[in-house]
Order: structure tokens, then sequence, then C-alpha cells
């Protein structure tokens, strides 16, 4: 047949055959040791809370865009950190720089971090900053929990694109045809990375970001340093962009009076994620209403809006060291109230609520995954149960 290009395309049979012979870790050592790295600068007032930015060291082959360029983004970020704390400055917060080994084979060194330190994490993780391909393209894309997407939107507003004299944001605007009262879409987290035991396990706020495009190199030999240097970032201008942005993340987070979190932005998303379930609703005509699921969201959104003008007047001016410790442990409680300790009846390691990867497809994102995956059992009754349940999270996450 004829194809996209100037020849005649053509599939076997044909008179080749091809013998294949696999080497694979059963011939040697099934069982390997791997290695997390951290570097870690204390807090000088809590430094029981955590910020957190990693990315994955390992890769399927030279991994120059999958996963060079993010562990280069931690690195550097790490470097520039500790050029200002030299300098004399400290943050309010803990800050930790990491880098994940073995998440290739399943996202297996962030996760044992995760479950091995539960409790602390639990207890005083603000955020978790995920570097999963930083650079290999020129379009600017970010993501992760809504709580956290105005606060990378800002940054970026002051990082300059490369090569360019605007800022990030303003090129994302225009690669993204955004119309001028809207923002750049970003993404939901699913699976497929290292976020996943933050958030997914634990209700940790995440987000990421980085600069993408057609690349054709994933996971493959070709990604490589040649084809980085001459392709997917010529001059690794933006690999500085994107530790710019970790940089300038991690020291907002750390030093902030009142945590940045956006749970306005956060309802807002909420409440658009409830028409695709009232549409999957109608189709096996369960009977079911989300009704009660929004006006618990609306709660939360009221909740949301009322603390958000609270915070900003106070602010405005000196507030108490207790009072501003009394709201970032409230505010460090929203996020968790949206996980369940039992998990998804389906994958019980999977607690939250909001978003989780699909069962189906580990990169794909389902939200509302409770209510979702009920849905497709066809089980009328937990179809009910779990609206129900999913709109007293929401209203625990309002009383927050």
């Amino acid at each position: 047949w004829q194809g996209g290009m100037a020849f005649r395309y053509h599939v076997g049979p044909g008179p080749v055959v091809a013998r294949l012979r696999v080497d694979n870790d059963a011939t040697t050592d099934g069982v390997k040791s791997i290695w997390d790295t951290f570097g870690i600068i204390r807090g000088i007032e809590l430094p029981d809370e955590l910020v957190i930015i990693g990315a994955h060291r390992d890769a399927w082959g030279p991994g120059a865009a999958d996963n060079v360029s993010g562990t280069t983004s931690v690195i550097e970020a790490a470097r520039a950190v500790m050029e200002e704390v030299k300098a004399g400055w400290r943050p309010r917060r803990t800050m930790i720089f990491a880098t994940w080994d073995a998440e290739e084979w399943g996202i297996i060194g962030s996760t044992e971090y995760v479950e091995d330190d539960s409790l602390r994490l639990s207890r005083g993780a603000i955020a978790y900053l995920n570097q999963d391909v930083a650079a290999q393209g020129p379009r600017f894309g970010g993501g992760g929990s809504p709580s956290l997407r105005s606060l990378l939107r800002d940054v970026v507003k002051t990082v300059r694109y490369p090569g360019d004299t605007a800022s990030v944001y303003s090129v994302w605007r225009k690669q993204t045809g955004v119309a001028d009262s809207l923002e750049p879409a970003m993404g939901d987290p699913g699976g497929g990375s290292d976020f996943a035991g933050f958030y997914n396990h634990l209700g940790i706020p995440h987000v990421e970001w980085g600069f993408g495009g057609q690349g054709g190199v994933y996971h493959s030999a070709y990604d490589s340093y040649w084809w980085m240097s001459r392709f997917g970032d010529p001059g690794f201008l933006r690999h500085t962009a994107a530790a710019r942005i970790g940089t300038a993340m991690m020291m907002r987070l750390a030093n902030a009076e009142v945590l940045p979190y956006d749970y306005v932005e956060f309802a807002k998303t909420m409440r658009r994620m409830v028409a695709p379930v009232d549409r999957a609703l109608e189709r096996p005509r369960t009977g079911a209403s989300t009704a009660a699921l929004r006006d618990a969201i609306d709660a939360f959104g009221r909740s949301a809006a009322a603390f958000t003008e609270a915070r900003d007047a106070a602010l405005a001016q000196p507030v108490q060291r207790e009072a501003r410790n009394r709201a970032n442990i409230a505010l460090l409680g929203v996020e968790r109230a949206l996980t369940r300790p039992s998990g998804l009846r389906t994958r019980p390691w999977f607690r939250n609520l909001i978003y989780a990867s699909d069962e189906d497809n580990g990169y794909a994102t389902i939200a509302f995954p409770s209510v979702n995956e009920a849905i497709r059992s066809g089980d009328q009754a937990l179809i009910h149960a779990e609206i129900a349940d999913l709109a007293a999270h929401f209203r625990a996450a309002a009383a927050k």
C-alpha cells in the first residue's frame, strides 16, 4: 500500500527468518540492590514540615530525556539553593532533594521510601515536586494536584522562556492558544511515575512540569546525548529553565508563611469532574444521583473562598507564629481528608479518592476512582454507597 513516504509499503510474509535471543536478570540474579539518594537542608522554624523534589535516576537506555533531564533539574535546583544557604539564607521548612532508583521497574525506589517513612510524610510532607522528563522539546506543560497549579503558574511567570525575552508563562499561553479569560490546561495525576506513592497512597499534594515535544525516542537506545544535544534541547536551555522553576517552587513552598494551596481552584476543578459521572450514571440507568456530591463540593468551595479571603487579609500585616502554625496544620489535613485508609475496593494501596491511575492502564488517569470503578462494576448498591462516601470526604475536607 502507499504510505506517507515516496515508496511502496509492504508487510510480510517474506523470505527472512529472524531469530531473537533474550537475556534477562533471571539468568544472573533476579534480586538487585537499589539506591535512593537525598540532599537535605533542615528547616530552622518548622523542621518537621517537608518539601520534597525528586526524579528517577534509572533508565531503559542512555535515558537522556527519561530521566537524565529530570535528575539534572533536581541536582541543579539543589546546587542553586545551596548557594543561597552558603550566603546565609535558611528555609523555614526542611527541603529534600531526592533521586530515585528502579522507577522503570515499577516505581520501586520512591514507593519504598514512602512506605518506609509513611508516618513522618503523612504528618509533615507539604508537597512533592516530580521531575520526570523535564526537557525533550519546546512545548511547556504542567500538572498535578489542582491545589498547586496556581503556584506553578505564578512561578513560571518569573522564569524566562529559553531563547526568548518572554516568560515561560507567556509562551505557554501562545503555544496552547488559550483564550484570554482562561488558563492553559494542566494534566491530572494518573500513574506511571514517582508521585504515585506520595499522592495516590498518602494524599500529599504534588505538581510536575517540563518541556516536551515529538521525541519518538521514548524508552529506546536513541534517547541519547546525541539526540538530546541536537534535537531535544540544543544548548540545554530548557534543562536550565526546568531547574529554575524547581528552585523557585522549592524556595516558595519552604518559606511560605501560610501554605500556598489554592482550594478555590481545587473546588472549581472538582465541579467540572462531576458532569462525566452524571453521564456515566445515565448509561446503565442506575437511579443514582450526584446531588449530595455536588452539595459537598459546593460547601468545600465556599469554605475555600472564605479561607482565602481571611488568609489574604491576615497576610497584609504581620501574623503571629502560633496563628500561622495553626492554619498550616489545618491546611495539611485538607487533601489527607480526601483519602480513605482502606483504599479503593479494587486496589487498597490507592487511597486517594480524587485521582488514581486507571486499573486498565497504569499511565491513564481516572477521576473520582471509587465512584467510577463502582459504576463500571454495575453494582447499584455500591454506586450509591461510593457517591455518599465521597461526599462525606469532601465535607470533612471543607471542615479542615
